[in-house]
């Protein structure tokens, strides 16, 4: 008996020291909409632990038969993500494959320095409190995007 509670200790202790209890869990958003002779299909994952977010991947695919139109977007996302070039843990790819741009990134919220987010965008701000982008403040920029998330 006093071995299984020595255990059972031990194994809180554990937990707490390490944080072992905390369980990343996985949110999806996305959107699908047709402008200006294109449409765009955007996903996103949050993964999160508690109410704080983690890592966002996101791809976003745009659509057309006009090529033009394809570069034009690539461009403007291009010059979008520019800024962000220098900074560890925010990764991004733009390319175009056949009639269809795919831009993704991967921004790691748990590694990246926050204060130099908001250096390059003082809108990121918005999202980042104390170092942290809460899970709460992510789904309501999304919704305000029309973009429906599930947990």
């Amino acid at each position: 008996m006093k071995k299984v509670m020595v255990g059972i200790v031990a194994c809180l202790s554990l937990r707490l020291l390490t944080g072992c209890g905390e369980v990343q869990k996985t949110m999806k958003c996305s959107r699908t909409m047709n402008q200006n002779g294109a449409t765009m299909d955007l996903q996103y994952e949050v993964l999160y632990t508690d109410e704080n977010v983690d890592v966002v991947k996101s791809t976003e695919k745009v659509t057309s038969e006009d090529a033009e139109l394809l570069e034009t977007y690539r461009i403007m996302v291009e010059k979008q993500y520019e800024s962000y070039k220098d900074i560890e843990h925010y990764e991004y790819n733009v390319n175009i494959e056949g009639n269809v741009l795919i831009s993704t990134t991967n921004i790691d919220y748990t590694k990246i320095d926050t204060s130099k987010l908001i250096e390059v965008d003082s809108a990121n701000g918005t999202l980042i409190r104390d170092g942290k982008v809460k899970l709460g403040t992510i789904k309501s920029l999304y919704s305000q995007m029309g973009i429906t998330c599930e947990e």
